[in-house]
């Protein structure tokens, strides 16, 4: 093929490729716009506190020996 016509196929699935780019970008943000953003804060150490977990004051059962196993 003349190298003015390859030139010119390269150039336009370029261009392609840069559209399809741009419709996922506005896929995207208008999916985030939909869901509303991520916001995140900071915890205060009361709602750490909060979400911290007791150890369990004893096991539900108890201990299986290695070789019983």
């Amino acid at each position: 093929m003349h190298p003015q016509i390859i030139a010119m196929a390269a150039a336009e699935h370029v261009k392609d490729m840069q559209a399809q780019a741009t419709r996922g970008r506005r896929a995207r943000a208008a999916r985030r716009a939909r869901r509303g953003g991520i916001v995140v804060t900071a915890a205060s150490s009361a709602d750490l506190i909060a979400l911290r977990q007791d150890p369990c004051p004893e096991l539900p059962c108890q201990p299986v020996p290695a070789r019983a196993a």
